[in-house]
């Protein structure tokens, strides 16, 4: 049974994600992430890593959204309070987009690293407040 858990654990942490939280896209939504060596983590009090994923929250968009992730020995940590590491990702807050919005990374040896209170770093991702 432990190992079970622990695999699903393990799953969601590199899990490939999309969230559309009161949120229209008018054509399509993809998001495909490809890769060896992958590792997303979040460690302190309301930290946020994103990688490989759409995440939109009041946002509109009139035609489609593309994501588009490949490599090797992809790394995306948050650590500290309240801090967000985005590599990959498409993260859209009350925005409004006419035509499409497309992100596409594709590297060797990534690494993107948000450390402290209130840090921020953003690596091959689009971020619309």
């Amino acid at each position: 049974m432990k190992k079970s858990i622990i695999l699903s654990a393990l799953f969601c942490l590199i899990s490939v994600s999309v969230a559309l939280a009161e949120s229209t896209v008018g054509g399509s939504v993809t998001n495909e992430v490809k890769g060896d060596n992958i590792t997303n983590s979040a460690t302190g009090t309301e930290s946020k890593a994103n990688l490989g994923s759409v995440v939109m929250e009041g946002s509109k968009v009139g035609g489609s959204v593309t994501n588009k992730v490949d490599g090797k020995a992809i790394t995306n940590t948050a650590t500290g309070t309240q801090s967000e590491a985005n590599l990959g990702a498409v993260t859209m807050e009350n925005s409004k987009v006419g035509g499409s919005v497309t992100n596409s990374i594709e590297g060797k040896n990534l690494t993107n690293t948000a450390t402290g209170t209130k840090s921020e770093a953003n690596m091959g991702s689009v971020k619309m407040k």
